[in-house]
């Protein structure tokens, strides 16, 4: 009965972000439908601090995205996504996730724009002790400074609960971007994060620090998002991984084109790296994708 429960707890959001498509169907003015996929390689899906493993994976998305029609001064937007990731060789890492994120957008001049937007996050993973369910909430002032630069800034705030305290999390995000539109098709955009927050890392050494290893498949001591290291042996990692409280700093060039008016391309990189009290990680992170909107 507990597994049952389970299912309907991580599949609750996918369902009501399919019931928002159906009951957003008529369109309302600055309203798109979005299709997408997107190619990917991670050089350490395992964030492990002493075997980096990389692997590819492949991307689908389906998305409703109402945005500020930039009309009024105050406005609101929507954006309902479901996603479905394929990993090539880790195959305990595939999931599906489903998004809903209703804003309000307030235009503070002709230039800058402030946005604020709660999300309510449901992922379900093969691994089911990653599956979660997740709030935050994000608010991005941006400017455009003339026709061709912009910026932004931003701060993302998340609470994510997973089935294994080991993969839960609480973070706080802030960040800043800047990008130049060479011309109405090709842009450049370059970005910056800074988080902190809980996390985990994995390990194929035994390790003394936190409250004690846990039994089975990534079961620890502990519960809730409290403090400290928390560890366990995971089946999906084949480590050992323990959540600890990080640091952790990303940097990312995006290249986007658009062919139509309809059909964007990009490649995007980031290279991220993050330590704690257990250890550091890095992962560096390439993707090309194609998005349809209509």
């Amino acid at each position: 009965m507990r597994k049952k429960d389970e299912v309907r707890k991580f599949l609750m959001i996918p369902v009501l972000v399919i019931t928002s498509f159906f009951l957003m169907i008529p369109s309302s003015r600055g309203a798109e439908w979005v299709l997408g996929t997107k190619l990917s390689y991670e050089s350490n899906v395992f964030r492990s601090m002493d075997n980096e493993k990389g692997d590819t994976i492949f991307s689908a998305y389906a998305a409703y995205d109402r945005s500020p029609s930039g009309e009024t001064r105050l406005d609101w937007s929507l954006r309902s996504v479901i996603s479905g990731s394929l990993y090539s060789s880790e195959s305990d890492f595939n999931s599906v996730t489903g998004t809903i994120s209703p804003g309000i957008s307030i235009h503070l001049n002709p230039s800058w724009r402030l946005n604020v937007a709660p999300y309510f996050r449901g992922k379900a993973v093969s691994d089911s002790e990653q599956s979660s369910t997740a709030w935050g909430t994000r608010a991005t002032l941006t400017q455009k400074w003339n026709s061709r630069f912009y910026s932004g800034e931003y701060y993302n705030y998340t609470d994510s609960n997973a089935e294994e305290d080991v993969y839960s999390y609480c973070e706080n995000a802030v960040g800043a971007f800047a990008g130049v539109n060479w011309t109405q098709a090709f842009f450049t955009e370059i970005g910056y994060e800074y988080a902190h927050g809980d996390s985990f890392v994995s390990t194929a050494r035994s390790h003394n620090s936190g409250h004690g290893q846990g039994h089975g498949k990534g079961r620890n001591h502990g519960g809730g998002h409290g403090r400290g290291s928390h560890k366990g042996f995971s089946s999906a990692f084949n480590k050992l991984v323990i959540k600890d409280t990080v640091d952790r700093h990303s940097y990312g060039i995006n290249v986007g084109y658009s062919f139509s008016k309809s059909l964007l391309g990009a490649l995007e990189y980031t290279y991220s790296s993050e330590s704690g009290s257990v250890g550091s990680v890095v992962n560096h992170s390439a993707l090309v994708g194609l998005e349809y909107r209509f």
